[in-house]
């Protein structure tokens, strides 16, 4: 059996911890470390030091990374369901950010970005 423990994204700039991940997604925020320079480049290709931040919120954490550069267009997503969603997508709307509304018959699909891109499904429950 499988135990999954995190899903890292990142994130052009540290303020969206707050913002974006805190503020609308109600995550808390575990620890912040820093990913040293041999271990980004080891893991990752990159030859800096890059700060992250540890999230969490019911039985998802994820890890954050801090990077300035453009990331390439993608289709990784993350979803989950809240009760009421309609009241995320206004909060969502009224902070600044990104929300996809694609009405359909049976359920519309609803889509959220933070400023760096990152794509949230947001089902009812």
């Amino acid at each position: 059996m499988i135990d999954f423990k995190h899903v890292a994204l990142s994130v052009s700039s540290p303020g969206e911890i707050r913002n974006f991940y805190t503020d609308i997604l109600g995550m808390k925020q575990i620890r912040s470390f820093i990913l040293n320079q041999d271990l980004a480049e080891q893991i990752f290709g990159i030859k800096s030091e890059i700060p992250a931040y540890l999230l969490h919120k019911d039985n998802l954490y994820l890890e954050v990374f801090i990077l300035s550069q453009n990331k390439e267009k993608s289709i990784n997503h993350i979803c989950f369901s809240i009760k009421n969603r309609e009241e995320l997508i206004h909060n969502v709307r009224a902070k600044g950010y990104e929300c996809i509304r694609i009405k359909r018959e049976t359920n519309d699909l609803v889509f959220i970005k933070d400023k760096s891109g990152n794509i949230f499904e947001i089902k009812k429950e």
